[in-house]
């Protein structure tokens, strides 16, 4: 039997929620959810993509850290597409750094979750400010 990396499968339970919560809610969105690993970190990537402006792409990579406390700990790393490589790891300047804690698993995703669409509905109400003719 093959399993998915602890790492990789918490990241992807994380990334689920939101993409379940944008469908729930009719937020009408591109993107695409890949995974990352550079030998020391691993975990997804998620890529939402504006349809106007590519300036307004955003990247949130959601991992747990190889040299974390405890193990209830993930990061949010936020992001511009010119901010992901060409192996899906972050680089550059203007990355914004989230760290989450929580004994409880359970509200620590929903933390997550809501962080991150809290970010991709600030991020389009940029575009829908658009004046009409």
């Amino acid at each position: 039997m093959i399993v998915w990396n602890e790492k990789i499968k918490k990241s992807k339970d994380v990334v689920n929620a939101v993409i379940n919560e944008l469908f729930k809610d009719n937020i009408n969105t591109d993107g695409v959810a890949e995974i990352f690993n550079n030998g020391k970190e691993q975990g997804c990537v998620l890529k939402i993509y504006d349809k106007y402006n590519t300036n307004l792409d955003l990247c949130f990579w959601i991992y747990l850290p190889s040299d974390r406390e405890i193990n209830n700990h993930i990061e949010v790393i936020v992001g511009k597409h010119i901010n992901c490589n060409n192996i899906n790891m972050w680089e550059g300047s203007g990355l914004e750094y989230q760290s989450f804690e929580n004994n409880i698993v359970r509200e620590m995703h929903r933390e997550i979750r809501d962080y991150i669409l809290e970010t991709i509905k600030q991020n389009m109400n940029k575009t829908r400010d658009i004046l009409s003719l």
